[in-house]
């Protein structure tokens, strides 16, 4: 197994930005791959930007055997520190942009140590040991009339996860991902309803 392609979602946002003839779905298709560029490059604080997400995000997540909700930008905040250099490659990607907002099933390819394994109760042979657990994911982000983020709705099927021993070099970090997503990175583009 090699390094898993993290550019995959962005690269196919920028094919659906260049094709749409829609403002509106195209500046969700922004946000929704500045978003992902942010998370993974470990620079959670930006998302908050006004223009990105609404004062009051809510977020419904399904999600390793739990069920929680966040309301309001401490606890998404919070949150997204929580998950600091973690990192996930999506395959098996579909998505959709319209009036509402976005939606997408993937597969989600976690990269783990054993000692964050062991953390969520996993038995696992070394703490050093790497990992990608396997999750079916389901996620729908509502969006605003100014084409911001109102939340997010995460649900995992569980049912089908599975999480398989990799080795250290195809395993993604926090500093592969930077070196590889932040060339990608780019400004909102001015946006009016």
């Amino acid at each position: 197994m090699a390094k898993l392609d993290i550019t995959n979602v962005p690269r196919e946002l920028d094919e659906f930005i260049a094709t749409s003839g829609n403002p509106r779905h195209r500046q969700i298709a922004e946000v929704v791959r500045r978003h992902y560029l942010l998370e993974l490059t470990g620079r959670g604080d930006e998302l908050f930007a006004e223009d990105m997400m609404a004062e009051n995000p809510l977020y419904y997540m399904n999600i390793n055997g739990l069920s929680i909700t966040l309301r309001g930008t401490e606890e998404v905040s919070a949150f997204y520190e929580s998950q600091h250099g973690v990192m996930l490659a999506a395959t098996d990607v579909t998505q959709v942009v319209n009036d509402y907002g976005y939606w997408t099933e993937c597969q989600f390819n976690w990269y783990l140590t054993g000692a964050a394994l062991a953390d969520q109760g996993v038995e696992v042979s070394s703490p050093d040991a790497t990992y990608i657990k396997k999750s079916w994911i389901s996620m729908y982000w509502p969006f605003d009339d100014r084409a911001r983020m109102l939340g997010e709705h995460i649900y995992e099927h569980l049912d089908i996860a599975e999480i398989i021993p990799i080795p250290a070099e195809d395993f993604i970090t926090l500093e592969h991902a930077q070196k590889v997503l932040t060339p990608l990175l780019r400004p909102l583009p001015m946006y009016t309803p």
